[in-house]
């Protein structure tokens, strides 16, 4: 009998697609951790050790300067998976990934992952296409985001820290429940006067709710209209 938590290697979009031989050989090498809270499994910099996927809990991706700032990239919930970039080239961890609250990974190490996705050039297309997702919304936001207002881009940012970071899918984001306002301020670059006036407009109008430090998004579809220029609270 498989253990109850094999559901959730396959429950995302690129694990869901993947081929038989390819899900039966996950579920066969994958071996689980159990993370506390604030534990990095992956730390910036450090050589590739595995693709994870996280079972239970919430992990933050973070990207930190080298002047030991520290930026918000994304959010990882039960059923994604974490370390694309590193699993291409076996290169070094481009990002942190922290736990945000206590959790459970599986690990498909660099061997096992070798193995299922590197023997062909069609597997090895399975494991690169969550990068090319990436990219192509790298170079969206780069045309399209940085330039837009400050209100829209916070929404923007809201609502990608909603979705696995290296979804395709336009689908409604995950709630964000006691998002750190300090995180979200360097998640946008914007100053925190700025975030603080466009949060308590977005707590005026009902679309979020603020406690001490903290963010919860209680209408994801009005965030979307605004993120997508449609409404204007300005």
């Amino acid at each position: 009998m498989k253990p109850q938590w094999c559901w959730r290697l396959f429950e995302n979009e690129w694990s869901r697609a993947l081929p038989p031989q390819i899900r039966a050989g996950i579920e066969q090498a994958v071996t689980v951790r159990t993370i506390a809270q604030s534990e990095e499994i992956i730390r910036q910099g450090d050589s590739f050790s595995g693709l994870y996927c996280l079972l239970d809990g919430q992990m933050h991706v973070i990207g930190t300067s080298a002047a030991g700032d520290e930026l918000l990239i994304g959010i990882h919930r039960p059923g994604d998976w974490i370390g694309f970039l590193a699993a291409l080239d076996e290169g070094p961890y481009a990002f942190s990934v922290r736990a945000f609250r206590p959790s459970r990974v599986a690990v498909l190490g660099a061997a096992a992952l070798a193995e299922l996705f590197k023997r062909d050039l069609p597997s090895f297309r399975l494991l690169l296409q969550p990068e090319i997702n990436v990219a192509r919304k790298n170079y969206q936001y780069f045309i399209e985001h940085a330039h837009r207002p400050p209100m829209q881009r916070l929404a923007e940012r809201m609502m990608a820290l909603g979705r696995w970071p290296y979804t395709a899918e336009e689908m409604t984001p995950a709630p964000l429940d006691q998002l750190p306002q300090a995180a979200l301020a360097s998640a946008t670059r914007l100053s925190r006067q700025t975030i603080n006036s466009c949060l308590n407009a977005l707590q005026q109008a009902g679309v979020v709710t603020l406690a001490y430090r903290t963010v919860s998004v209680i209408d994801p579809r009005r965030l979307g209209r605004i993120a997508r220029g449609e409404e204007n609270l300005s």
